[in-house]
């Protein structure tokens, strides 16, 4: 089992993380992938990823809430970020028309932006999509033939998005939601 979306810069985690990996270890999970999900959380989870070595890796990415914060310098950081052995793929990134934390049409530019780094570079894209679908597949769509691999970690659709995200050939993440009520 590896935890793909493990958000280990979280101020809840502060102090803890030597002991969370261990406990991870010991419960048998045998990787852990660390989000990305603005640039300084993207550096820090690269960060806490290098100090395990073969056991933590993380994202490099900038998540739909946190768009309106990407100026000029962001992508250029993010694909600096891409080039260390420990990040292993672009995001977490996508639309999250729910919150609109961040402007729609910022959203989707930066979505973008981050399809086009991870094609150019070879990397997979650890995705977001909440109540935007239709949008987040018009934007992927052209991206996904020129990308190795995609997870959709948060997923919150109908089953008949989710019948075409798989035959898009997305993986779902299973995340926290079937905890809920």
């Amino acid at each position: 089992m590896i935890d793909i979306g493990l958000n280990l810069t979280s101020s809840q985690f502060a102090g803890e993380q030597p002991e969370l990996v261990a406990r991870a270890r010991a419960a048998g999970v045998e990787a852990l992938i660390l989000t990305g999900t603005d640039l300084a959380g993207s550096r820090e989870s690269a960060g806490l990823a290098a100090r395990w070595p073969g056991y933590c890796f993380s994202t490099a990415g900038v998540h739909p809430h946190d768009a309106k914060s990407v100026d000029a310098a962001t992508l250029p950081a993010l694909r600096e970020l891409a080039a260390l052995p420990q990040v292993v793929a672009i995001g977490e990134c996508g639309l999250d028309y729910n919150r609109d934390f961040s402007p729609r049409p910022v959203q989707d530019a930066v979505f973008d932006a981050q399809l086009a780094l991870a094609a150019e570079l070879g990397m997979p894209v650890f995705l977001h999509c909440r109540d935007a679908h239709a949008r987040f597949i018009e934007i992927l769509r052209p991206w996904l033939p020129k990308l190795p691999g995609a997870v959709l970690h948060c997923f919150t659709g109908s089953d008949e998005e989710l019948d075409e995200c798989l035959a898009l050939g997305l993986h779902i993440g299973v995340t926290g939601w079937l905890c809920d009520e």
